[in-house]
């Protein structure tokens, strides 16, 4: 999935507009050579724009530029991830969810969004028919996610329960059989 890269001040790097173009090339998916030809250089060859997008590519200017859009992408990336304390939440929720916090006092299945133990639904669904009256049945039904799998979980991510080093003692037992030995030349 490529997406298109924010537009970013090209003044602060002191690129010209094919340089810039350039580097949008690149940060689009596009090879060296293409992107360097795409941002309007001219060359008589495809071997001559390769080796003259490869020296732009590591001029001063451009790989500070290429490199402050990186840095700025990995930031999103990581401020899109989970933490590790944001992890453990959600499988302590998990964990301690119980069915009748989504039951309300007249025994129906209620289903709240700001309810902790909403998250640990694996499966919900509402299913409304007719008896021999004509009369709405309504019949919910609610599972959910395995709390012990939560726990085991949190205990993978804690190390809790990891293998231990432990020596084991072993008996060991040798046989030794002596063989006498003769002398070269006495008889047998």
């Amino acid at each position: 999935m490529t997406t298109k890269p924010s537009i970013l001040p090209s003044k602060q790097h002191g690129l010209n507009s094919r340089q810039y173009r350039f580097c949008l090339n690149i940060m689009q998916g596009m090879s060296q050579t293409e992107a360097y030809l795409q941002a309007g250089y001219v060359c008589e060859s495809r071997e001559v724009a390769h080796t003259c997008a490869s020296s732009l590519l590591s001029s001063a200017k451009v790989s500070s530029f290429m490199a402050s859009y990186q840095d700025k992408q990995l930031a999103q990336i990581e401020s899109q991830l989970l933490s590790k304390s944001e992890k453990r939440t959600i499988l302590a929720n998990i964990a301690r969810a119980q069915l009748i916090d989504l039951i309300d006092d007249d025994g129906n299945l209620k289903v709240n969004k700001n309810s902790p133990a909403v998250k640990a639904l694996k499966e919900y669904y509402r299913k409304v028919r007719l008896d021999r009256d004509g009369n709405p049945i309504v019949t919910s039904s609610a599972k959910l996610l395995d709390p012990l799998a939560a726990i085991m979980e949190d205990n993978k991510m804690t190390g809790d329960y990891a293998p231990t080093k432990s020596m084991h003692a072993h008996r060991v037992q040798f046989d030794i059989n002596l063989v006498e030995r003769r002398k070269r030349g006495e008889i047998e």
